[in-house]
């Protein structure tokens, strides 16, 4: 069985709920979670076994659900649509949030107190923990459910989360603050507690993360693979992407998809990328070499000495890639330029059939570059999308795809 591992971020939390989700259709067992601020929030509904509860409460969250805000005047300023009276307004809770010494948090009380269940969780079999940082002895805390007096769970759920710009105020007698500040991703919790098998859900948030050290472990870090906004976007139309975004990327995670955008199966035949190059034709591979500011050499020796090289150079591939990352990572550019759904799992050939004969034309200011650069023969650094876009509608054309 896994440990989890829940970052810190906010707002950026609504991610760990659809990697969770992938994790549960995957048929993932989970042990023990630790999590830190959100992490530590997320974890607790988590092992409690409320997770649609979970789902439910960031498909509409707000910021009025966090902080005792009004969520309009909140998104005006978001937004940058502010008029006079808007900067009077701000001018104002400016005012209003320095002479209460900060953000009142009593509807995220609410939450804690309508959405954990104590009892669920200590008695739920699993290992729970999280960070917080006791201001009052100057010492962070690493802390268990064992550890944590029968009632007041909540209480230490929300030291966990207690950020600076919070209204200052004791909890237990005791001051505490977010314990991103000490430990934002507390994976050695389940190292200590014996785990070898460990999957960690990252959201890149600031505070203070760890060097990863997970020698003779099996472990499984999952990233977002795009912006999933800031730590205070309390937005429910974002957090749905995010949970969205979540979901593919654990499962990308534990089914191996391949793809740095896209969700890609991968192929039982290794040489079929192989093969695929070797299809490329005589006078597409001598259009590459142009685009390319390669010299005429025999073609099918210039695809893999002097073009591949070239291509990887471009989509900074490292060198251990193989056939199969090139050309779907060539293939994603090519995709998301024509605005392909992101958020499905194709096969090579589902993914290329969106694709295949669509030429994105290059922009005005790109051409005029490129005929300056074309006087010198050197590779256009300068406008590289544009020249990994040309070599994808070479390379994909329908006259190499069939």
């Amino acid at each position: 069985m896994y440990g989890l591992v829940l970052e810190g971020g906010g707002a950026k939390g609504s991610y760990h709920i659809g990697v969770y989700k992938a994790l549960m259709e995957e048929g993932v067992e989970i042990k023990g979670v630790v999590g830190t601020s959100i992490g530590a929030l997320n974890g607790a509904m988590i092992v409690q076994g409320d997770y649609d509860k979970c789902y439910e409460l960031w498909s509409k969250i707000t910021y009025s659900m966090v902080v005792d805000v009004n969520d309009e005047e909140i998104e005006r300023i978001i937004q940058l649509k502010l008029g006079r009276e808007d900067l009077r307004f701000i001018k104002e809770k400016i005012k209003e949030l320095i002479g209460y010494k900060g953000f009142d948090i009593t509807p995220l009380k609410r939450l804690l107190d309508e959405y954990i269940d104590e009892e669920k969780i200590r008695n739920s079999g699993m290992d729970f923990g999280m960070v917080t940082i006791n201001l009052s002895e100057f010492k962070p805390l690493y802390m268990y459910i064992e550890d944590i007096p029968k009632g007041e769970l909540t209480q230490y759920l929300l030291a966990s989360a207690y950020l600076p710009f919070f209204k200052a105020e004791k909890l237990g007698g005791k001051r505490y603050l977010d314990g991103g500040f000490y430990d934002n991703l507390p994976y050695r919790m389940l190292l200590n507690k014996g785990y070898k098998d460990i999957i960690l859900i990252r959201t890149h948030a600031k505070g203070i993360t760890r060097r990863l050290y997970l020698p003779n472990t099996n472990s499984i870090l999952i990233s977002p693979s795009g912006d999933i906004g800031k730590s205070i976007e309390y937005d429910s139309t974002r957090s749905r992407l995010n949970i969205k975004m979540g979901y593919y990327d654990g499962l990308r995670a534990i089914r191996g998809l391949r793809g740095q955008r896209y969700y890609v199966i991968p192929k039982d035949n290794k040489d079929y990328y192989l093969e695929f190059l070797l299809r490329i034709k005589e006078e597409d591979i001598r259009k590459l070499q142009k685009i390319l500011k390669l010299p005429q050499a025999p073609y099918r020796r210039s695809l893999f000495e002097d073009i591949i090289p070239r291509i990887c150079s471009l989509l900074s591939i490292d060198k251990d890639y193989d056939y199969e990352d090139i050309l779907i990572y060539l293939l994603e550019k090519k995709a998301e330029k024509c605005k392909i759904e992101r958020f499905k799992i194709y096969t090579f050939e589902d993914l290329l059939s969106q694709v295949i004969d669509k030429r994105i034309p290059c922009n005005r200011e790109a051409r005029s570059i490129n005929r300056l650069i074309e006087k010198v023969e050197i590779l256009p650094i300068f406008n590289k999308d544009e020249t990994i876009l040309e070599v994808a509608n070479v390379i994909f054309s329908s006259d190499n795809c069939t």
